[in-house]
């Protein structure tokens, strides 16, 4: 890592080393005390909101237990009221009974304003209500037969039951309850049941009161982490024992940082002891730094504003210093991109002055060299091909050719005539001016005569198999490329041989280049003859001119295409001789194909 560290120094131009090195002195140990207030300061005003928030925390479900405390305490009143105890454990009740229980009830209701409805059951199926909304809950019986064994589990205690639903008429509410056996002070024995139905605003205007401090959220939670009341009311009465932040809760106590839906939090969260419940309060992180990110922002200007003057100082004495190298780095990397038509101004008679009007000279001097050179090799590639082209397509013979098929016409010998004839087209295909590109196609077509001379001149049946995809046959390519490939295989190849003769084209194609293969299933070659072949394609020409035809289509297309291209020759002895050619990719004819 040092060592990839140094090496980036090293490449730096000498303008940018001045001002890294600037950066680092300057900025480093800025930005760095800058960076540690900020986190140290972010995370004593967390630490602070913390212990803050549980202490109000605590304060809300205090007032929350007082009023749960005020409620259990009713509940036991009837302890002291004996007349009370005596009409509810009578099973045949008079009307005066009934009237005190009803009244009794009533009273119970109007000792809290927040309490919604009170119920008394006996043991006898009786039941005795107050609502303030006139309206009795319409699963009430079938809740207190629900909770009649878990009073009794209770021995005398009451129990509180978590928020639920309840449908009111046609309007759906939320309740917390508190339940209570009543017993007979003198037996212990049950008599009764009584439930208190109290409004989940008790805990609502409770919890709005902390979201204004906290500007967060909360949710109280029973010690079964069933939802008793969240801000959003989105989760009331739903249990979430399995949701990774209420795990996250242990103990009584604590506080932790969570993020939800991109957004951090600070999550503080009490637990009471009165009633088990858990109040976890969710505090935006923004909010928290709200300040400390003021105090940071103003710091940051001061130390940027102060980073940008020195910067900007240090950066102009730097450019000033460094101009003259620059331009120079400048004016090479457009020599590099192959533009040689720039100079240098010499404004100095210094070193720089100096160094620039010999750069100035020199690419002067590489102009003329370029262009001469450029001449140069435009007329020797136009005499090459020319003089290649000759090589194989000799003009006069085709006139002459064509006196001899008409004279065989005319004497009626029509296996001379159409000799002639294809080996006029052979000729005819050779010197046809204004075509020196010509597709595969056309290239199949002139080798398909060419070989059919060939079987009348050496009495052999030559076949010749076609592998070529459909795609490939529009490719342009010099003329006569396969001719020479193929003459050498006859002469060479199949001379021992009289039958079975085949010759095999193939093409197949991949992101670098075209290749079209020529397979013959002839005697083959050792590695002295490939070394004779390899050397006349690689320009070192000996006495034995056989393989003038192999070398010719090879320099043919290295002048043609470049020497990246050419033909590559593999032979093994009784097996046969292959020949691949290897063209490359024209955009225009793949964008055509």
């Amino acid at each position: 890592m040092r060592s990839e560290i140094w090496h980036w120094i090293v490449r730096l131009s000498l303008t940018q080393k001045l001002i890294t090195v600037f950066v680092i002195l300057i900025t480093v140990p800025i930005v760095t005390i800058s960076m540690i207030s900020y986190s140290s300061y972010s995370k004593s005003i967390e630490k602070n909101t913390a212990l803050y928030v549980n202490q109000i925390s605590q304060k809300i479900l205090e007032r929350v237990d007082q009023y749960v405390s005020d409620i259990k305490r009713v509940t036991g009143s009837q302890i002291y009221m004996q007349d009370i105890q005596e009409s509810l454990a009578n099973r045949n009740k008079t009307v005066e009974e009934n009237n005190r229980l009803q009244n009794f009830v009533k009273g119970l209701n109007s000792l809290k304003n927040d309490t919604e409805s009170v119920y008394i059951f006996d043991n006898y199926g009786n039941m005795y209500d107050s609502t303030k909304n006139d309206t009795i809950r319409a699963d009430i019986r079938q809740q207190a037969v629900d909770l009649r064994q878990q009073v009794r589990n209770a021995q005398g205690s009451s129990i509180v039951i978590s928020t639920q639903k309840i449908t009111v008429g046609h309007t759906v509410k939320y309740y917390f309850s508190i339940a209570r056996e009543l017993k007979n002070t003198n037996s212990l024995e049950g008599i009764g049941m009584i439930i208190f139905d109290s409004r989940i605003q008790v805990i609502g205007d409770a919890v709005r009161e902390l979201d204004e401090v906290t500007k967060g959220r909360t949710m109280v939670l029973d010690d079964q982490n069933t939802v008793i009341y969240d801000s959003e009311q989105k989760w009331i009465s739903t249990n979430v024992a399995s949701n990774e932040l209420v795990q996250k809760a242990v103990g009584a106590q604590g506080s932790f940082k969570v993020t939800i839906e991109g957004k951090s939090y600070l999550t503080s969260y009490t637990t009471s002891a009165v009633t088990g419940w858990k109040q976890i309060v969710f505090i935006p992180v923004d909010h928290l730094t709200e300040e400390t990110r003021v105090t940071r922002d103003f710091t940051m200007i001061l130390v940027l504003l102060s980073i940008t003057v020195a910067l900007v100082t240090s950066a102009i004495i730097a450019i000033a210093l460094t101009r003259p190298l620059r331009t120079l780095m400048r004016t090479m990397k457009q020599v590099n991109k192959e533009n040689l038509d720039v100079q240098i101004p010499v404004k100095y008679s210094d070193e720089f002055g100096i160094l620039a009007k010999h750069f100035n000279n020199m690419i002067r001097r590489i102009n003329e060299l370029v262009e001469e050179v450029y001449q140069t090799q435009n007329r020797k590639r136009e005499a090459e091909l020319r003089s290649l082209q000759h090589q194989i397509n000799p003009h006069f013979i085709y006139n002459t050719l064509e006196v001899i098929r008409m004279t065989a016409e005319v004497k009626r010998d029509y296996e001379i005539s159409e000799m002639t004839y294809n080996l006029g087209e052979l000729l005819r295909y050779g010197i046809l001016r204004g075509t020196d590109q010509v597709t595969i196609h056309k290239e199949l077509d002139h080798l398909e005569k060419y070989l059919a001379l060939q079987n009348f001149r050496f009495s052999k049946d030559i076949q010749l198999e076609l592998n070529i995809s459909e795609a490939h046959l529009s490719y342009p390519v010099i003329k006569l490329l396969f001719q020479p490939i193929v003459e050498n295989a006859i002469l060479h190849g199949f001379e021992m041989k009289e039958e079975n003769c085949l010759i095999t084209i193939s093409s197949y194609m991949d992101k670098q280049a075209i290749y079209f293969t020529v397979r013959d299933n002839g005697c083959g070659m050792d590695d002295s003859q490939l070394k004779i072949i390899r050397n006349a394609m690689q320009g070192l020409r000996q006495e034995n001119r056989n393989n003038i035809g192999i070398a010719n289509v090879n320099e043919r297309i290295i002048l043609q295409y470049g020497a990246s291209y050419g033909l590559q020759v593999s032979s093994e002895i009784e097996v046969g001789t292959t020949v691949t050619i290897v063209l490359p990719v024209l955009e225009a004819w793949k964008e055509s194909a």
